[in-house]
């Protein structure tokens, strides 16, 4: 009888976020088949209930696997602009830093900051603040490629990283973008706020560390935004 249940108990899954619950199935599907071999001499009858248990916990664990990529894909999402927040940016940077180690691959970052955004706030209020990085975000997520990623890193701060890249056309991509996003116009309550950013670029290629591609790209916006000033 062992060999039986040894063949249709399938395999335990591994995935933290979701261990109790596997642990749980596995337990009740082992009490299930152990009344089953008391109460039964077939083997095949107890077979018969271990496949059935294991479909039903097949299908638990998948309802759960996805209830799990939803709830992790939110907490990479900005709720305001839809885009990846800064957390999820992050999570990109370093893995395609990772993947230009690997195959000597090379991109660019664009770290863009609202200029005046404050004076936005201040005069017209926060939701006609949030109407204009949601227009901002909207603009952003549409203009790029389906290959590269755009961020709200948070307040009136976005990021792109062009991936996979060679360096100087997807620098002149990101300052056609910020000339885009530059004649935006956001109508609100019957007025038209203008948009005005600046845009910082930096290089990575294999040899990048991930600290240094954000402060490069941080400097480079200050630098940009004293110019305009």
């Amino acid at each position: 009888m062992g060999e039986y249940l040894q063949d249709a108990i399938p395999a335990p899954i591994s995935n933290d976020r979701i261990h109790p619950v596997i642990d749980t199935l596995e337990m009740r599907l082992r009490c299930e088949l152990l009344r089953e071999a008391q109460e039964s001499a077939d083997p095949g009858v107890v077979v018969m209930k271990a496949l059935e248990y294991a479909a039903e916990a097949e299908e638990r664990i998948a309802s759960l696997s996805a209830r799990v990529r939803t709830l992790e894909s939110l907490a990479k999402t900005d709720e305001l602009s839809k885009l990846l927040n800064r957390r999820g940016f992050y999570d990109v940077v370093r893995r395609e830093i990772s993947s230009a180690v690997r195959y000597n691959e090379t991109g660019v970052l664009a770290y863009i900051d609202l200029d005046g955004f404050k004076q936005i706030n201040d005069s017209l209020g926060h939701a006609a603040g949030d109407e204009v990085l949601c227009a901002v975000g909207r603009q952003l997520g549409t203009n790029i490629r389906s290959t590269d990623f755009a961020a709200r890193l948070g307040g009136d701060e976005f990021a792109i990283l062009f991936v996979r890249a060679d360096h100087i056309p997807s620098r002149d991509r990101a300052r056609a973008m910020l000339v885009e996003l530059n004649d935006l116009k956001v109508p609100w309550k019957g007025k038209t706020i203008s948009v005005h950013a600046s845009m910082g670029l930096a290089n990575y290629n294999r040899d990048t560390a991930f600290e240094e591609l954000m402060a490069q790209s941080d400097r480079a916006m200050y630098r940009e935004k004293r110019k305009s000033r």
